[in-house]
């Protein structure tokens, strides 16, 4: 839950500092994601989450730069994206409960 809100406020911040790039912000948070990883588990683990959630980070911020437009639009992708990941993850844990 504390990863998803700064992901959050990682979106809100990127959307007030303009002349940065989304890829910085994503960078940035795969580098919070990798010190996380840092405390609970091992060194390949932590470098594993930092790349998967940089890439999905970079995705998301971008997408929100392009919705920057229409404020209904970027609270759609806003909490859209801040709720895929743990559907993904309920869908995944309800596939292996099934087996």
């Amino acid at each position: 839950m504390l990863h998803m809100l700064i992901l959050l406020a990682f979106a809100k911040m990127q959307d007030f500092a303009e002349d940065s790039y989304a890829w910085q912000w994503a960078l940035a948070f795969a580098v919070v994601t990798f010190l996380f990883g840092l405390f609970g588990g091992p060194l390949i683990a932590a470098a594993i989450s930092a790349v998967i959630w940089g890439l999905y980070s970079w995705g998301y911020f971008a997408l929100l730069r392009q919705m920057a437009d229409s404020l209904i639009l970027w609270l759609m992708v806003c909490i859209g994206g801040i709720m895929l990941p743990w559907l993904l993850l309920m869908k995944l844990l309800a596939n292996t409960a099934a087996q």
